[in-house]
């Protein structure tokens, strides 16, 4: 049972359906796993792009961004967090309008030099409530203070990496990792000379989390359509090789009714001949008959041969060469058809009605009309009669070819335009009918840009009709 199901499995890996099915999942897999990368790549930089830009702005404000750091460590002194996880802030205030206790003449005089300092300090920077300073000596302390609960002073840096943005991370009071992208300046300030480094650091934290839901989110959405895709494969694999199926099964029949047909005259032709070489002291007279059946399969054949070079070159794709043609020109044609007929002995009736030139391919056209009037008088029992009708408006050309002979079932109207499709087989042998006229007539009026169709006469035959659009 195993070995039946890998044998299966190995047909179906081998099998052109396979291969075209790997074709279009590949080509769906690939634009998939492209436009992941492009959206996380977008992503990312979308993220990172604000970011980078604020750190170049203030990489080339360093000086000003230490000043204001250093102003900072003088007005603004945090404790060490006690024992008791309290913390006692030191802060020099403004005393306008404030209610409390007045200060010392001593601290009087210092908080105007730091409100004077304060005055002074550049107003033109704009911090992000995330962008954190960090302001070093030449030993890589830190000069300016620093909030006990941040990571900044478990930041690890680079201090010979300088002007390049970076990515870090260090872990904060509370355990927790937080990542930072950060660039380092060299300073040089006379107010600060112990000052040697900025640190300008910008908490990503938060987008990062946020980037990591939404990658995720993208990742799922993008496996969710690829898993689309190989349903989607699977049904265009089906689809595209249904017409080349199509194709496939109408080229075996065509060559196996081509085999066929040509198959039954050769037979002929060989008994005959076969019978001619038993009796080689025979005169032609004595073998009229068998040279005459011989003849007439002969003609068979070279009409049943021209008709199938015909279609292959009408599957090759038929490419109409237009040109002006003339009301006189039909006139041309139905005194040839009227010959016919005679010789036939079917009556014929010709309606010119075209009033004005038209515009299409002559040969072609031409083509068209001889195979719908042979196939009116072949079909037309003795003494019938066939009308040919050609008509003009301001936009089409209308055929109209009709017989009174024995008309054609409704079941048979659907196949007749099929190749060796015969309404009556036994018969239409004799009358040198293939079932090729039809199908080629048809390709003619496609080419064309037109339709042809088959209805009822009355009180009995059949009338075929074209409509040739933009003739």
């Amino acid at each position: 049972m195993l070995t039946k199901f890998f044998n299966y499995l190995l047909r179906r890996i081998k099998s052109d359906g396979f291969k075209t099915f790997i074709h279009f999942f590949a080509t769906f897999s690939g634009i998939f796993l492209i436009m992941t990368v492009m959206i996380l790549q977008i992503l990312s930089y979308g993220v990172y792009s604000n970011v980078d830009s604020s750190l170049k702005i203030a990489a080339n404000k360093s000086n000003s961004y230490l000043e204001m750091e250093m102003l900072k460590r003088e007005l603004f002194v945090t404790s060490e967090v006690d024992q008791n996880n309290t913390t006692t802030i030191y802060q020099t205030y403004d005393t306008k309008g404030s209610s409390e206790p007045p200060k010392t003449s001593a601290n009087n005089q210092d908080s105007k030099k730091k409100k004077s300092k304060m005055e002074d300090a550049p107003h033109d920077l704009s911090v992000a409530a995330n962008t954190s300073v960090l302001v070093l000596d030449k030993d890589g302390k830190v000069l300016n203070t620093v909030d006990k609960f941040s990571s900044l002073t478990n930041l690890s840096i680079d201090r010979s990496n300088l002007d390049i943005i970076s990515q870090g991370s260090a872990q904060n009071y509370f355990n927790q990792t937080e990542k930072y992208r950060l660039i380092t300046e060299k300073v040089d300030s006379s107010l600060y000379p112990d000052a040697k480094y900025v640190v300008i650091a910008i908490n990503t934290t938060q987008l990062e989390e946020a980037t990591e839901r939404y990658v995720k989110l993208i990742v799922i959405m993008m496996s969710f359509f690829w898993l689309l895709s190989v349903a989607a494969s699977m049904y265009l694999a089906k689809w595209s090789r249904r017409p080349i199926q199509e194709s496939l099964e109408k080229q075996k029949a065509f060559v196996e009714n081509a085999s066929h047909e040509l198959r039954t005259p050769l037979a002929v032709i060989q008994n005959r001949l076969e019978v001619l070489f038993r009796k080689p002291e025979s005169t032609i007279l004595d073998n009229s008959e068998n040279i005459a059946s011989s003849l007439d399969e002969v003609r068979n054949m070279r009409l049943l041969t021209t008709n199938l070079l015909n279609l292959a070159r009408r599957d090759d794709g038929i490419k109409p060469e237009i040109e002006t043609i003339d009301p006189a020109f039909f006139d041309t044609v139905f005194a040839n058809y009227a010959m016919i007929a005679e010789e036939s002995e079917k009556g014929f009736t010709a309606r010119n009605q075209v009033i004005r030139p038209i515009q299409t391919d002559k040969t072609l056209l031409k083509q068209l009309m001889t195979i719908l009037f042979d196939n009116a008088v072949k079909y037309t029992e003795d003494d019938g009669q066939v009308t040919f009708t050609v008509r003009t408006n301001d936009r089409h050309l209308y055929i109209s070819v009709a017989d009174n002979g024995p008309g054609i079932s409704d079941a048979d109207k659907k196949k007749i335009f099929d190749r060796f499709y015969r309404v009556d087989k036994a018969r239409t042998r004799q009358k040198g009918g293939f079932g090729l006229g039809l199908s080629l007539a048809q390709q003619i009026v496609v080419a064309l840009k037109g339709t042809i169709t088959v209805k009822d006469n009355q009180p009995k035959g059949t009338i075929f009709e074209v409509k040739i659009t933009g003739a």
